[in-house]
């Protein structure tokens, strides 16, 4: 009876079925987990670390199988086909690197121009709220008799007093000041932006232009899609300035105006008469 090889070899057919079944398993793992990734951070970089060294363990082991050579050649074959197969697998795990590297270029491109569109949108929302802060007020003054100069002037408590010796224009950026010479004409004083205060309001008769006669004179401003009217006067001589009243913007930015005492009653008439005016003539009874 011919006796039996009892010589132990640990690279038999089973162990490399185990490692074919390993492999398998590892490249069906990282198919399925792909979906999963998530951009690095800590745990992933822990992650690639271990799986680089899970390779290197792999390829050592390839390579110390490799230089066996009592191998039969059943399982020489089979780790012919190991390695290929471990090739193949490193190759699809490199293009699957390489789409990842491309999709964070293509994250982080997006990011930067979300990041430059978000910046872009504040911008915007800054300068609309400006818009919105904003309290715009025009102030107008109709000259009435003929050649009369005579001048409108808006002060607020930072400018200078009235002075009927010389054109006194706008001190504000964005304020606008339209001059008229000789009348009939019309002055326009534009306040882009006017704050809660006293805005106190000048005729100014600079010169008669050859009319011996009163310039006469009358105004309105208008103020959040409302016209409000200002005393309409006669001032008598030239190189005289006549007080009006004042524009009065409250915290809430509604206004009024307030006349100055000496026009006070004929400005609450005149107001009465306009709006007998608007009202117009009263129903007559059926009989």
């Amino acid at each position: 009876m011919k006796p039996r090889n009892k010589e132990v070899n640990i690279f038999n057919m089973s162990l490399l079925d185990i490692l074919c079944g390993a492999l398998g398993a590892f490249c069906f793992m990282m198919l399925v987990l792909f979906q999963y990734w998530k951009p690095e951070g800590p745990e992933t970089t822990k992650v690639k670390v271990d799986t680089a060294q899970m390779e290197q363990k792999i390829q050592d082991l390839l390579k110390q199988m490799k230089n066996m050579s009592n191998l039969p050649p059943e399982a020489a074959a089979r780790m012919k086909q190991l390695e290929e197969d471990f090739a193949r697998l490193q190759q699809m795990t490199n293009q699957l690197k390489a789409q990842l590297q491309q999709a964070q270029a293509q994250t982080q491109a997006y990011k930067r121009q979300a990041d430059q569109a978000r910046a872009e949108l504040d911008d915007s929302k800054k300068e609309l709220q400006k818009f919105k802060n904003r309290n715009p007020v025009t102030v107008v003054l109709t000259t009435t008799s003929a050649a009369h100069d005579v001048d409108l002037y808006v002060q607020d408590s930072k400018m200078d007093k009235p002075d009927v010796a010389k054109v006194q224009g706008v001190k504000w950026n964005g304020d606008v000041f339209y001059n008229a010479v000789r009348g009939p004409a019309s002055d326009v004083w534009m306040m882009r932006d006017a704050p809660a205060g006293e805005y106190k309001v000048y005729y100014k008769f600079l010169e008669k232009g050859g009319n011996p006669g009163p310039a006469r004179v009358e105004g309105y401003y208008l103020h959040n899609s409302s016209i409000v009217r200002m005393p309409a006067i006669e001032i008598a001589n030239d190189h005289q300035v006549a007080s009006v009243g004042s524009i009065m913007v409250k915290p809430d930015m509604s206004s009024g105006f307030k006349p100055t005492p000496e026009y006070a009653e004929a400005y609450q008439r005149m107001i009465e008469q306009l709006g007998r005016r608007n009202q117009g003539p009263a129903p007559q009874k059926k009989q």
